[in-house]
Parts: C-alpha cells; structure tokens; sequence
C-alpha cells in the first residue's frame, strides 16, 4: 500500500515546514524584546534621533530582525541538507570515476569565485536600497503624522519635492541592482546548463571505450548534480545572500551602538547660522559632611542663544536675539497664537 508512505511524507513536511516558522518567529520574538529594551534604555531612541547616528532604527527592528531570522534559519538548514546530500553522494562518484570528482570541486571553485566577482557590488546595492525605501517610507508616515500643519502651512509642494526625491534615490539604486542582479544570472544560467552537460562529456570516452556500461553515465551525472548543487549555494544563492549580508551590515551598525550604553551619545552643542543650543547633563548629587546626599544647586540643560525665529513662509521676524537657559526642574511652557 503506497498511500500509507504517501500520507507520512506528506505529514513529515507539513510539520518540517511549521516547526521551522515557529522557531522562527519565537526567535524573532526574543531578539525584538532585547533590541527595543537596549533601544529604550538610557533614552536611547531620543539619543540617535537627536543626533541622528543611524538612519531608520525603527526598520531594523521590524523588517531587519524579521529577515534576519526567518533567511538565518532557512540556510542553516539548507546548509544542514547540503552536508548530509555531500556525504551521501561523494562516495558514489568518487567509486565511479574519480577525475570526475576532482573536475567537480574545479568548477565548482571557478563559479564560486566569479560569482563573487560580479556579485560584489549587491551587498552594498541591498544595503542602500533598505536605507533609501525605509527614508521613502519614513517621508510617507511624516506626512500623515503631520498631516495638519503641512496644510496650515501651506507645505504640500515641499513635502511632494521630497518625497519624490526620496523615491528617485530609490528608483536610480535599484535600477542598479536590478543591473548587477541581470549580469549575475548570465553567468548562473550558464552554470547550470554546463552541469548538464560536464559529467557526461568526462565520462563519454570510457563508455566508448567499453569501460563502463551505459547505465553508469546516468548514474554519475545523477550524482554529480547533486554533488555540484552542494558546492554551488554560493552561486545559486549569492543574490539572497548578498541581501542577507546587507541585513547583518545594517543590524551590526545597530548593535554597535546599542552596545555602546550611551558612552558615544554625548550631550551636543549645535550651532545653526549663528545660533547657539547646548544639551547638557544635570548637575550631580554630592555627599554632605555627615553622609547625607544633598542636592547641589541645579545645573543647566538647556542654553539657547541668539535665536531669531522667522514664519515659516512670509518670513516676518517674531523674536530676534533671543537667550535662555533652563535649568534642572524649571518648568517651560511653549504656546501658539
């Protein structure tokens, strides 16, 4: 009865496949709470948006660590396949014909390292492609957060130059890519179609020379396939690589520095044409004489000086040569008229 076996099978894939989404997603579960409490530690979301030390944090949270997890998990198990299909089939095709074998891990090399070579390029071209459709994305979301001052202002010609900008940027990058991706798959396409080919031509002459039955050319080219497929992940997979490693780029920049616990995010000092505005700590507890902490006098952390302030489109002045500093627990209030 062959339907028992089929219903089996079918079983055993269905709970393959289930049980690798579910590690994947409870991975991702996992890395999303430890990023966002690093993120949130020390207010350091405020930190890299003041300063804007990286771009799009909140898309390395959400899309990087989604692709991240799901494509990490999908090769370590292709990889895993790929070691156990190796093994199998080696020693089949070493017994059979051994030049066959050497001339394998050849050509496998020699397309592994022109793949590289021409691929080079998507890495960077997969990692400004994230960055330019996350600012695309972002210019997007800021419009309908904002949606009642950019009409109050009369702002939508403004708005619409930038965002067409942002997606131009996107459109010239993968325009790129899609160039680079174009010249590599040339290059795989022919890969693959010498595979075909390749066993049989090896083993041709010593079929006719009475050597080997026919059978056996059947056979070697099964095995070299499936050998040659092992050594060849770079080659077949060397575009989702290539946007896996621009992941892994974009989480490390991230990771460093959330790593680095606010060391790096110094108070800054900025100074726009003319105007001065300066971030500073508050002033530290110290110990009185009987080891009670005191509060010392209230430092400054906010200072502004000389600020001209103009309407956004007459450009009339409302304030000029304005200064203040607010101190640790001051109150200030800021109203519109």
């Amino acid at each position: 009865d062959l339907q028992s076996p089929a219903c089996t099978a079918i079983q055993f894939f269905v709970l393959r496949d289930y049980a690798r989404e579910t590690l994947s997603l409870r991975w991702r579960s996992w890395m999303t709470s430890y990023y966002m409490k690093r993120y949130f530690k020390n207010r350091t979301f405020y930190k890299i948006q003041s300063q804007s030390l990286i771009d799009n944090p909140d898309q390395r949270i959400n899309d990087d660590l989604s692709a991240f997890t799901g494509t990490a998990l999908a090769f370590s198990l292709t990889l895993l396949n790929a070691v156990v299909d190796l093994v199998s089939f080696s020693n089949i095709l070493y017994g059979i014909y051994p030049p066959l074998f050497v001339v394998l891990i050849v050509y496998s090399l020699g397309g592994t390292a022109i793949s590289v070579f021409l691929g080079k390029s998507l890495v960077n071209l997969n990692f400004m492609q994230e960055k330019k459709e996350a600012d695309f994305r972002y210019g997007l979301v800021r419009v309908r957060e904002n949606a009642e001052s950019i009409a109050f202002y009369g702002g939508e010609e403004n708005e619409l130059q930038l965002l067409l900008d942002r997606f131009r940027r996107a459109y010239q990058n993968l325009s790129e890519l899609l160039i680079a991706s174009r010249n590599l798959e040339f290059f795989t396409n022919g890969y693959r179609y010498l595979i075909q080919i390749l066993p049989a031509a090896v083993v041709a002459p010593m079929f006719f020379a009475g050597k080997i039955e026919f059978g056996v050319i059947n056979q070697s080219v099964s095995a070299f396939n499936h050998i040659l497929s092992d050594f060849s992940l770079i080659v077949f997979q060397f575009q989702s690589i290539s946007a896996f490693s621009a992941v892994i780029d974009r989480l490390g920049e991230f990771d460093d520095l959330l790593g680095e616990n606010g060391s790096s995010l110094s108070p800054r000092r900025d100074s726009i044409d003319g105007i001065n505005i300066s971030f500073k700590s508050g002033s530290p507890s110290v110990l009185s004489s009987n080891g009670s902490q005191m509060q010392s006098e209230p430092g400054i952390v906010l200072e502004i000086c000389d600020l001209t302030l103009l309407t956004p489109r007459g450009g009339n002045i409302l304030i000029t040569d304005f200064n203040m500093e607010l101190k640790d627990k001051d109150h200030l209030l800021v109203f519109h008229l």
